[in-house]
């Protein structure tokens, strides 16, 4: 009896987690290429179903049982969201595969999808939070104008012919990146590779991936979970309160 609680109370501390995912996810659902996040759950605190009848007493294992579950990890979803048309020159969005490559206050590199881009009181191509977008040689983006023109590789031409390139890259495994916040990742256990199959869009921005109507299935569905979790809780209460005040008696 004591370990359905327990295992009911498992189940709605999880249904809690995947709660507070999906709001994180509609809470972003207007941030400029935001990835929604899935949230793994596993079942957890096995334990072995052990037999002695029928090998003269000794124990034989005869399967396993499962006691409750509980958060494994988070998963990013990295599939596209829709290209939002700005007719903003500094605005650059990728369609396909890839990030932009930023230079954080600290000195270490960074990588978004956003290319909301504008220019910095030095005239370097920064992010909306300011941060230095970098080329592929690792310097910041010497613009100093907004009169550019990018083709569909990530380079930028300005009026007086001067050229740069985007520091564009990917990654063998893009679940290996961490966030950071602001729509930014860093990673540890990889390193960043060039090219891939893009193609920049200038004058466009990349929307956030999270589809509203799945989401609110899932709240729904969340929902329905937790309070089935809580009156499995609630009817195991109440059989205990009998057995401890009722049954005791006689």
């Amino acid at each position: 009896m004591i370990r359905g609680l327990y295992t009911s109370a498992m189940g709605m501390i999880v249904q809690q987690k995947r709660q507070e995912n999906v709001s994180h996810n509609l809470s972003n659902i207007e941030t400029n290429s935001f990835k929604q996040q899935e949230l793994i759950a596993e079942a957890s605190f096995q334990m072995d179903v052990l037999n002695r009848s029928n090998n003269h007493g000794r124990l034989s294992s005869i399967g396993n049982m499962h006691f409750g579950v509980s958060v494994d990890d988070l998963y990013t979803d990295f599939e596209q969201g829709l290209l939002k048309e700005t007719n903003n020159p500094l605005d650059f969005a990728i369609d396909g595969e890839g990030f932009f490559t930023v230079r954080l206050p600290n000195g270490q590199e960074a990588y978004t999808r956003d290319g909301s881009f504008r220019l910095n009181e030095n005239g370097e191509l920064v992010t909306s939070e300011g941060y230095q977008v970098l080329g592929y040689d690792g310097e910041p983006i010497q613009l100093g104008t907004e009169n550019v023109t990018a083709d569909n590789y990530g380079g930028i031409i300005t009026q007086d012919g001067r050229y740069f390139s985007l520091g564009i890259v990917t990654f063998a495994d893009a679940q290996l990146l961490h966030r950071l916040g602001d729509n930014l990742y860093t990673i540890e256990d990889g390193e960043p590779m060039t090219g891939g199959a893009y193609t920049l869009r200038q004058g466009f921005i990349e929307s956030s991936n999270v589809n509203l109507l799945e989401e609110m299935v899932k709240m729904i569905e969340i929902t329905r979970n937790f309070e089935s979790n809580q009156k499995v809780v609630q009817a195991m209460d109440e059989t205990l309160d009998k057995a401890v005040n009722e049954v005791g008696r006689l």
